[in-house]
């Protein structure tokens, strides 16, 4: 075969001392650029197989973290919303005292202070 490659190279003008050579490394070449193939190959499929061993060795954990999250959730939610029935029956039992000129003067800069360092001009109700 190298030999059939060898004259192919002569015909093709390469002089008959180099042809060989060439023919032997293009050999070598082409035998070393399919065993890095079969490598990568073997290698996509090991690591393929290591990761579907290794998930399903982590599915039960990662189960139970998913059940565990939503069991923090929902306490939090609960949580969440007591705090808030306690904010509004604390509000609702306050007086309904009106507010004096004082209050309002303070509460009226505030809101002018916070509208202004959003980028607004005025604050609604002031």
């Amino acid at each position: 075969m190298l030999k059939f490659l060898a004259s192919l190279a002569v015909r093709a003008g390469v002089p008959d001392r180099f042809a060989r050579a060439i023919v032997a490394a293009g050999a070598i070449c082409a035998l070393v650029a399919l065993l890095v193939l079969a490598k990568c190959s073997y290698d996509r499929r090991l690591i393929a197989a290591h990761d579907a061993d290794q998930a399903a060795r982590l599915a039960p954990a990662v189960r139970q973290a998913d059940a565990n999250a939503a069991d923090t959730r929902i306490s939090d939610q609960k949580r969440n919303q007591a705090d808030e029935d306690a904010e509004r029956a604390a509000v609702a039992a306050l007086p309904a005292a009106g507010l004096s000129d004082r209050q309002r003067a303070r509460a009226c800069a505030i809101l002018l202070r916070q509208a202004r360092e959003r980028g607004l001009e005025g604050a609604p109700g002031c």
